[in-house]
C-alpha cells in the first residue's frame, strides 16, 4: 500500500482529493481483510498489515470529516473501529506468541514447562481473537464493498471558503499538531498517557502522509522520521507494557489456583516481569530524550510549514520550545 499520494497537491479540488484519498485507504483495507482471514503461514503478517490499514483508513475519515454526511461518516467510522480492535486483539497474541516462540528456542529445561503454560495461555486467547475479526467483518467482501460505494458517492465540499486540498487540510492538521503537542505536555508519569501520545502519533503521522506536496521537503526530512522513531519507542514500551499486565495476571492466577504447584513456573514469569518493567523505564526516558528533540526549533519551523500564514499558529508552536 502506497504511504503517499504524490497526486495531491496544494490546489487538487477537496472532493477529488476526498475520493481519492478515501477509495484508496479502504480499498486497501477490503484487500487486506481476505489475507487476515487465511489459514496461510503468513497470517501473522497479514493482520499486522490489516491493522496498519485500518488506522490509516481511520485516519483519511477523520480527515474528511466534514465531506461526508453525519450518518455516512459514523458509519464507516464505527466499522474501521470494529475492525481495528478486533485485529489489534489479534495482533497483540501474535506479538506474545512470537516473543515465546522466540525464547523457547534458548529456554533452560527447567523453564520448559513455564513456556508452554504461557504458549498455552496465549494461545486461548489467540484463537478467540480470530473468531472476533471474522465477526467484525459479516457479510465480507459484499458488505464492506457497499460500504464503501455509499462513502464515496457522498462526497461532497460542504465549505464553500475550503474548495482545495491546501486550504481545507492545512487547518485541521494545525489543530491536530497543537493537540498531540497538548498531550505530549502531560508527562505525568502514567503509562496510560504515553498510550495516548502513541495513538496521537500514529494519527498525526498518517494524516501527513496525504500532504507531502502540501508540505515540503521538510515532512521528509523532519517530521516523519521524528513521528517514525516515536513510534518504533512507545511500540516498544507498549507490548512490554502489556506483557507486563498480563505476567501480573498469571502470577495472581498462580497463587490462588496452584499453590504451591505453580512454583515450576514462578520463576520464568518473575523473570519475564522484571525484564518488561525495565524495558518499559528505558522506554519511557527514550521517549523523554525524543521529546526535547521534538521541541527543538528545526522541528517547529517544520511544522510552520503547514500553516505559514497564520502568526498565532507560530507563537504556539515556537513557544513550546522553552
Amino acid at each position: 500500500m502506497s504511504k503517499r499520494l504524490s497526486d495531491l497537491n496544494e490546489m487538487t479540488p477537496v472532493e477529488d482529493a476526498a475520493r481519492r484519498v478515501l477509495a484508496l485507504r479502504l480499498e486497501a483495507v477490503r484487500d487486506r481483510i481476505a489475507d487476515a482471514m487465511s489459514h496461510g503461514e503468513d497470517r501473522r503478517q497479514h493482520v499486522h498489515a490489516l491493522r496498519v490499514a485500518s488506522r490509516r483508513a481511520a485516519a483519511a475519515v477523520e480527515v474528511f470529516e466534514h465531506c461526508l454526511p453525519k450518518k455516512v461518516f459514523k458509519e464507516v467510522r464505527q466499522q474501521l473501529r470494529l475492525i481495528r480492535r478486533a485485529v489489534g486483539m489479534a495482533r497483540d497474541w501474535d506479538v506474545v506468541l512470537a516473543q515465546l516462540s522466540k525464547g523457547l528456542k534458548h529456554a533452560e529445561p527447567v523453564d520448559q514447562p513455564a513456556y508452554d503454560m504461557l504458549t498455552g495461555y496465549a494461545l486461548s486467547h489467540r484463537v478467540p481473537a480470530q473468531r472476533r475479526l471474522e465477526q467484525a467483518c459479516p457479510d465480507y467482501p459484499f458488505g464492506f464493498d457497499r460500504l464503501m460505494a455509499r462513502t464515496l458517492a457522498s462526497v461532497r465540499c460542504r465549505h464553500p471558503e475550503q474548495t482545495t486540498f491546501g486550504g481545507y487540510v492545512r487547518p485541521m492538521l494545525a489543530e491536530m499538531v497543537d493537540g498531540f503537542n497538548t498531550i505530549c505536555d502531560r508527562d505525568n508519569g502514567d503509562w496510560g498517557q504515553l498510550h495516548e501520545v502513541r495513538i496521537a502519533g500514529k494519527r498525526l503521522r498518517y494524516s501527513l502522509e496525504l500532504v507531502r506536496d502540501c508540505v515540503g521537503e521538510s515532512l521528509d526530512t523532519t517530521l516523519s522520521p521524528a513521528l517514525v522513531n516515536l513510534q518504533e519507542t512507545l511500540g516498544t514500551v507498549n507490548d512490554s507494557f502489556n506483557a507486563a499486565c498480563l505476567l501480573r495476571e498469571i502470577l495472581g492466577g498462580l497463587e490462588h489456583c496452584q499453590g504451591a504447584a505453580g512454583d515450576r513456573y514462578r520463576g520464568l514469569v518473575e523473570r519475564q516481569l522484571q525484564e518488561n518493567e525495565t524495558l518499559m523505564r528505558s522506554g519511557r526516558e527514550e521517549y523523554r530524550r525524543w521529546l526535547q528533540q521534538w521541541r527543538s526549533s528545526a522541528v517547529q519551523h517544520a511544522l510552520i510549514a503547514l500553516h505559514p500564514d497564520t502568526s498565532s499558529w507560530a507563537t504556539v508552536t515556537l513557544g513550546r520550545t522553552a
